[in-house]
């Protein structure tokens, strides 16, 4: 009976585990450039009940796991802001790049830049955080006409799926996805933004059936339970 209760344990905590990634894409249903993200199951080990000769067909299994997560790129619409420094992307596999302030490279799709005056008291591109923009040839933006289109840098990667979440709506690159490429020529929208990629409908439904999947292996533990107190009442 214990394969029972480590069964429905680990439904339990891995339902939780996609409730979590479904109640994150919730939290940014109004993130500019946000792209949600969709778990994914797997099957845990099965294992005979009988010698694999007896019967081989007859077999437990052990519950099932959050495998993985795979973030969305699709297609998100366009909010126009007269704000002549927001910037948004039409193709869904380019990104900005913007430079923390421990010199690290990240990339992001929201676009709601503004300007940030530096120590040397020029105006340079700045996102929402205060992290700099990037050109084309990865250098920091100077800012002399706030109305004019900046030459905002525009890149990709092979793999969009080696890329890591880092918060903030940014991403980081990693040898699955390989280094970053520079989009010559490309589209981007002025005065616009994208908006988040979550569908409120979709993660709703989501968030049912997750919450039925917790509610079964409750029930299943305790069901186990209920189980092993009259095997033991019968000694």
């Amino acid at each position: 009976m214990t394969v029972g209760f480590r069964t429905a344990s680990t439904g339990m905590y891995w339902a939780q585990k996609a409730m979590n990634v479904t109640a994150n894409n919730i939290a940014n249903l109004s993130t500019d450039g946000f792209k949600a993200d969709s778990p994914s199951f797997a099957d845990l080990l099965y294992t005979n009940v009988k010698e694999q000769e007896v019967a081989p067909e007859l077999k437990v299994g052990h519950g099932s796991k959050l495998g993985k997560t795979d973030t969305i790129f699709g297609t998100s619409g366009m909010t126009e802001t007269d704000l002549p420094q927001d910037y948004a992307l039409t193709d869904q596999r380019n990104f900005f790049a913007v430079k923390t302030s421990d010199g690290q490279t990240v990339y992001t799709r929201d676009g709601r830049f503004g300007l940030s005056q530096r120590g040397d008291g020029r105006f340079y591109l700045a996102d929402s955080s205060g992290n700099l923009v990037l050109s084309s040839n990865g250098q920091t933006i100077p800012v002399t006409d706030s109305k004019a289109k900046q030459n905002v840098g525009v890149f990709t990667f092979r793999n969009l799926d080696g890329l890591i979440k880092n918060g903030d709506s940014c991403y980081v690159s990693t040898n699955r996805s390989g280094s970053a490429v520079t989009v010559q020529n490309a589209d981007i929208c002025q005065e616009c933004l994208e908006s988040s990629g979550t569908d409120f409908a979709t993660e709703m439904s989501n968030v049912i059936l997750q919450e039925r999947a917790y509610d079964l292996d409750a029930k299943m533990a305790v069901m186990t339970d209920e189980v092993m107190q009259t095997v033991n009442s019968l000694r």
